[in-house]
């Protein structure tokens, strides 16, 4: 005898197919853009991604242009980084001289270009815009590494925060307004560590102190077009320390992947405001991480869980939702970049509702028969 409530289990199994089929589908695919024992650190708008791939026994800098990887070589030493790249293609990073210092480079064309320092030895470039305006860290001399702004041909010491202590600075990172986004050595002088905070330089060439969420040290890595900066700060416990999201006028606390991880940080926002880093978590080094709309997933989440990889640090992501970063797979990492895959088409009610009647019209012949 057919009985009415014996509907509800296909009808159920109908919907939890639904909603595991659902689940299941992967947001990220993986792209290796670098050799074994390789690293991402920058995206253009197009998915262009830099950082260094290992060359021999050495680091070297190297483009993915989209097309292949090409080893940027050095400025006549061993080793060589990419920290950016703007829309142009134009990279920026540290590389070597013969003289074995590392000195900021840009480079266009195929040629590599040493931009010199603030009258001392060494120094490396972060970051570039799509003026072709570079910011980074180069050293003084006698008086320290500060944050520099090379735009013209000139390569201007941005100075520091006010302070009593030492006196260093270095710049992360420039969106396309100019606005530039670091850190320096801040306040006076307090045990256990001297004072370290982010700051962002305007327009009127004021560095403005960012403060931090309760600890002495706070740095920003990445800000976008709408002036919101990433980067980490220290909390009111000692050597604890979280990524932020200053929005506003306000230090957002970010968190961290679980609740008994101590360290995370922020490396870039784009201009949907998503945020990417890194936070300690249950593999050596880390997991990489998306923030958006308040919470922060492990980009481990969002890949095909069968691949095999696991996302480590990611360190740039462009208005496309593509995301530079390294991924580990088989005991070797690679410089990677996450690109977002078409969304499975949900079915509509309608569609739900015709499957879940024919498999109860199914049912219901197979109980009479």
């Amino acid at each position: 005898m057919f009985r009415p409530r014996s509907l509800g289990r296909p009808l159920a199994l109908a919907a939890c197919c639904v909603a595991l089929h659902a689940q299941a589908d992967p947001r990220y695919g993986v792209t290796v853009v670098g050799s074994a024992d390789s690293a991402g650190y920058g995206i253009n708008a197009s998915g262009q991604v830099v950082g260094y791939l290992t060359a021999g026994t050495d680091q070297h800098a190297f483009l993915y242009n989209n097309v292949s990887t090409l080893d940027l070589g050095t400025l006549g030493g061993d080793t060589s980084i990419a920290w950016g790249i703007n829309d142009a293609g134009q990279v920026v990073g540290g590389a070597q001289n013969v003289s074995g210092f590392q000195r900021p480079f840009s480079y266009a064309g195929g040629t590599m270009s040493d931009l010199g320092t603030l009258g001392g030895a060494t120094g490396h470039a972060a970051a570039i815009d799509n003026a072709g305006r570079i910011v980074g860290i180069a050293d003084t001399g006698a008086a320290g590494p500060r944050a520099f702004l090379y735009a013209g041909g000139t390569m201007q010491n941005l100075g520091t925060l006010p302070s009593s202590g030492e006196f260093y600075s270095n710049a992360n990172a420039i969106n396309d307004k100019g606005v530039i986004a670091g850190g320096s050595s801040a306040g006076e002088f307090t045990p256990p560590e001297p004072p370290f905070h982010a700051f962002v330089r305007c327009c009127d060439g004021t560095l403005t102190d960012l403060g931090t969420l309760g600890g002495q040290y706070s740095e920003a890595f990445g800000i976008n077009d709408l002036g919101e900066v990433a980067g980490i700060t220290s909390t009111s416990t000692f050597r604890i320390d979280h990524p932020f999201l200053y929005s506003h006028g306000v230090m957002h606390d970010l968190g961290t992947l679980l609740p008994d991880d101590s360290y995370a940080e922020a490396f870039d926002v784009n201009n949907l405001s998503q945020v990417v880093g890194r936070s300690s978590g249950t593999v050596p080094g880390g997991l990489g991480f998306l923030y958006e709309d308040g919470a922060m997933v492990a980009l481990n989440m969002l890949i095909d869980p069968t691949s095999g990889w696991t996302v480590v640090d990611a360190h740039a992501i462009n208005d496309a939702q593509q995301i530079a970063g390294t991924a580990c797979l088989a005991g070797a990492c690679y410089a990677v970049r996450l690109d977002p895959l078409a969304p499975v088409p949900e079915p509509n009610a309608a569609a739900m509702l015709a499957a879940g009647l024919a498999l109860v019209g199914a049912a219901m012949r197979r109980r009479r028969t």
